[in-house]
C-alpha cells in the first residue's frame, strides 16, 4: 500500500508520494463559491494564507485534494497528514477534531488516515538516520510560518517527555521583528502584509521598479538571531514545566524557517543540527510513522 503525505501547514502544504514530493502555498481565496487554493489564489485579489487552527481543519480536504493531483496519486493509498503538537493533543479525543479530520479526510480512495503531531515526524525522520539512538534527551524545534512547535525526547525512553505549539511565532514574527529593521532602507514603506512577508522570504529579494536588491544574507543573520532568542524561550518553559529532566545534548531545527538558515547555526557548547532538506523532515518522519518507504 503506497502512503501519500500531506503536512498542511500555515506556510505551505508539503506533500510526498514513492519518490516524488512538492510543496503546495497555504494561500487561499474564498468568495463563498468558489475556493481557490495554492500559488495561483496567492497571485489573486482577496487571497489570505491560512491563520487558524479552524481554518486548517476546514481547508485540509481541499489541500489533500491537491496534493493528491500533483503527487500524481494512483489506486488506494495510506494518507498520512499532520497538526501542531498542542492542537494536536487537546483534540485527540472522542469528538475531538482529530478524529473528525480522519472522517472528513476518508473516502473511496483513502483506506486509511493517521494524523500526527507535527514536530514528531522530524524527530521521527532523525533517529532513521542515525546508526545508534542517542543517549541524552534530544529537543526538535518545528519552525513554521505562524508557531514554532517544541518537542523534547527521550530516544532511550522513546517518549515524549514535553511539547508545545508556541502561536504568533515563527518566520513571520522573525520577519517582522527580525529582519525588517535590517533592510528598512529598503523598505520605504515600513509596512509589509502577511503575504508580502511570505513572498519576501520565498523569493528572497525586494524589487522596485528596475532594481532587485538581494537580502538573503539579510534573512539568514535575522534567522540566525531570532533561533537564539526562541532558544532561550524554549529553554524557559522546559525548566518551569519539567524541570531537572529538561537536559538536551542536542536540538534538531527543521520546518521552513530552518530552511532559512542557509550558511546553518553558530554552535555554543551544544550540538544544535540543520536537518537536510529541513521543510520536508515532518513529511519524512511520518511517512516513516505510517509504514511507508
Amino acid at each position: 500500500m503506497s502512503v501519500l503525505v500531506c503536512d498542511l501547514g500555515f506556510s505551505s502544504a508539503k506533500w510526498m508520494y514513492e519518490d516524488r514530493k512538492g510543496r503546495i502555498i497555504s494561500a487561499f481565496r474564498y468568495d463563498g463559491d468558489n475556493l481557490m487554493v495554492g500559488e495561483e489564489a496567492l497571485l489573486s485579489s482577496g487571497s489570505s494564507y491560512l491563520k487558524t487552527m479552524e481554518e486548517l481543519v476546514r481547508f485540509y480536504p481541499e489541500f489533500v485534494g491537491h496534493c493528491f493531483k500533483a503527487a500524481k496519486a494512483e489506486g488506494t493509498v495510506t494518507l498520512a497528514v499532520g497538526l501542531p503538537f498542542s492542537y494536536w493533543q487537546d483534540q485527540n479525543k472522542p469528538g475531538g477534531a482529530v478524529p473528525a479530520l480522519a472522517k472528513a479526510l476518508s473516502g473511496a480512495l483513502v483506506t486509511d488516515v493517521a494524523i500526527f503531531p507535527q514536530g514528531l515526524g522530524g524527530l521521527r525522520d532523525y533517529l532513521d538516520n542515525v546508526e545508534e539512538r542517542p543517549d541524552g534527551n534530544v529537543l526538535g524545534i518545528d519552525i513554521g510560518f505562524n508557531t514554532i512547535i517544541f518537542t523534547l525526547f527521550s530516544p532511550q525512553k522513546r517518549q515524549i517527555i514535553y511539547g508545545k505549539t508556541l502561536n504568533k511565532r515563527g518566520v513571520h514574527q522573525m520577519a517582522t521583528s527580525y529582519l525588517l529593521p535590517r533592510i528598512k532602507d529598503l523598505a520605504p514603506s515600513g509596512t509589509f502584509t502577511p503575504v508580502e512577508i511570505a513572498f519576501l522570504i520565498e523569493k528572497g529579494y525586494l524589487q522596485y521598479g528596475f532594481e532587485r536588491h538581494d537580502v538573503r544574507k539579510e534573512i539568514n543573520d535575522a534567522g540566525v538571531a531570532y533561533i537564539e532568542h526562541i532558544l532561550r524561550d524554549v529553554q524557559g518553559e522546559l525548566q518551569a514545566h519539567v524541570g531537572m529532566h529538561a537536559d538536551f545534548d542536542r536540538v534538531l531545527l527543521f520546518g521552513g524557517g530552518a530552511a532559512l538558515l542557509k550558511d546553518g547555526f553558530p554552535a555554543k557548547n551544544i550540538e544544535v543540527i540543520v536537518m537536510p532538506v529541513p521543510e520536508f523532515a515532518n513529511a519524512r518522519g511520518f511517512r516513516s510513522l505510517a509504514g511507508g518507504m
